[in-house]
């Protein structure tokens, strides 16, 4: 069985338990690659996600607070209603993804390239965005 399998075989309450237990610790996804699951709703907060890969994946109205995803991939991915507030996306590969409605207070997108994607109604105060990328 492979990580990633494992990771969606334990659930979100597993992980959410988790995180409340482990406040010292962050839950560790990096490197892995996750491609069509749905993580709705789940606490993902301070999880560590950098090169990782997410491919056709559903965070909506999850919590992605304070995650550190440097160099990772989210590609055709949902994040309508997340939070995440103090995310490190920096160097991050995003395309063709769904912001909308999301918390992005103090996100770090500093040297992402950011593709085709929707920032619609999107909360994005304090946020560091890439060079010369501008909200339409």
């Amino acid at each position: 069985m492979t990580q990633e399998k494992k990771i969606i075989d334990l659930g979100k309450e597993y992980l959410n338990d988790w995180i409340s237990e482990n406040p010292e610790k962050r839950f560790d996804l990096e490197g892995l690659t996750f491609e069509n699951e749905d993580f709705s709703g789940w606490r993902l907060s301070k999880a560590l996600m950098n090169n990782s890969k997410f491919i056709n994946c559903n965070f909506s109205e999850a919590d992605l607070s304070e995650i550190s995803a440097i160099k990772a991939e989210f590609i055709n991915s949902n994040f309508s209603k997340t939070a995440l507030y103090r995310a490190n996306l920096s160097r991050s590969f995003i395309k063709n993804s769904n912001f909308e409605n999301s918390w992005l207070y103090r996100c770090v997108f500093s040297n992402a390239l950011i593709v085709d994607c929707n920032f619609h109604l999107a909360k994005a105060q304090k946020v560091r965005w890439p060079e010369g990328f501008h909200l339409e």
